[in-house]
Protein backbone atom coordinates (compact mmCIF):
# COMPACT_ATOMS: atom_id res chain seq x y z
CA UNK A 1 0.00 0.00 0.00
CA UNK A 2 1.67 3.33 -0.90
CA UNK A 3 1.10 6.33 1.61
CA UNK A 4 -0.89 9.35 0.16
CA UNK A 5 -0.88 13.08 1.65
CA UNK A 6 -3.95 14.64 2.63
CA UNK A 7 -4.07 18.38 2.77
CA UNK A 8 -6.25 19.37 5.35
CA UNK A 9 -8.74 22.44 4.19
CA UNK A 10 -9.49 25.07 6.90
CA UNK A 11 -13.44 26.29 6.17
CA UNK A 12 -14.96 29.30 7.62
CA UNK A 13 -18.49 28.24 8.20
CA UNK A 14 -20.49 28.41 10.88
CA UNK A 15 -23.39 26.71 12.40
CA UNK A 16 -26.41 26.61 10.37
CA UNK A 17 -23.97 27.21 6.67
CA UNK A 18 -24.53 25.14 3.97
CA UNK A 19 -21.12 23.98 2.06
CA UNK A 20 -20.78 22.24 -0.82
CA UNK A 21 -18.05 19.31 -1.83
CA UNK A 22 -17.34 17.50 -4.85
CA UNK A 23 -20.92 18.64 -6.05
CA UNK A 24 -22.75 17.39 -2.26
CA UNK A 25 -24.66 19.39 -0.19
CA UNK A 26 -23.95 19.24 3.67
CA UNK A 27 -25.05 21.21 6.57
CA UNK A 28 -22.85 22.76 9.17
CA UNK A 29 -24.25 21.38 12.80
CA UNK A 30 -23.00 21.29 16.04
CA UNK A 31 -21.53 18.13 17.36
CA UNK A 32 -21.84 16.26 20.70
CA UNK A 33 -18.16 17.78 21.43
CA UNK A 34 -18.49 21.51 21.43
CA UNK A 35 -17.55 21.24 17.77
CA UNK A 36 -19.06 21.32 14.50
CA UNK A 37 -19.42 18.48 11.58
CA UNK A 38 -21.37 18.19 8.55
CA UNK A 39 -24.08 16.08 7.63
CA UNK A 40 -26.06 15.29 4.02
CA UNK A 41 -28.37 18.50 3.58
CA UNK A 42 -31.88 17.35 3.85
CA UNK A 43 -33.13 20.71 3.29
CA UNK A 44 -34.34 22.42 0.00
CA UNK A 45 -34.39 26.48 -0.82
CA UNK A 46 -37.15 28.24 -2.39
CA UNK A 47 -35.82 28.49 -5.44
CA UNK A 48 -34.71 24.54 -5.48
CA UNK A 49 -38.41 23.24 -4.81
CA UNK A 50 -39.64 26.43 -7.70
CA UNK A 51 -36.79 24.43 -10.34
CA UNK A 52 -38.02 20.71 -9.37
CA UNK A 53 -41.65 22.03 -9.82
CA UNK A 54 -41.73 24.30 -12.63
CA UNK A 55 -42.83 27.07 -10.17
CA UNK A 56 -42.57 30.67 -9.59
CA UNK A 57 -43.38 32.78 -5.62
CA UNK A 58 -46.82 34.26 -5.53
CA UNK A 59 -47.13 38.07 -6.23
CA UNK A 60 -48.69 40.11 -3.68
CA UNK A 61 -51.82 40.22 -5.46
CA UNK A 62 -51.99 36.09 -6.30
CA UNK A 63 -50.95 36.33 -2.24
CA UNK A 64 -53.84 38.12 -0.84
CA UNK A 65 -56.61 36.81 -3.44
CA UNK A 66 -55.49 33.26 -2.06
CA UNK A 67 -54.77 33.92 1.89
CA UNK A 68 -56.19 37.75 2.36
CA UNK A 69 -59.15 36.13 4.34
CA UNK A 70 -57.70 34.28 6.73
CA UNK A 71 -58.82 34.55 10.49
CA UNK A 72 -56.07 35.71 12.83
CA UNK A 73 -55.75 35.58 16.39
CA UNK A 74 -54.22 39.25 16.67
CA UNK A 75 -50.98 38.28 17.94
CA UNK A 76 -49.26 39.30 14.22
Amino acid sequence: MTPVAVTAKKLDVKIGDLVEIEGRKYDVVSDKHGGVALEPAITKTVAELHAEHGSRPLTPEEFEEYFGDLPSDGEG
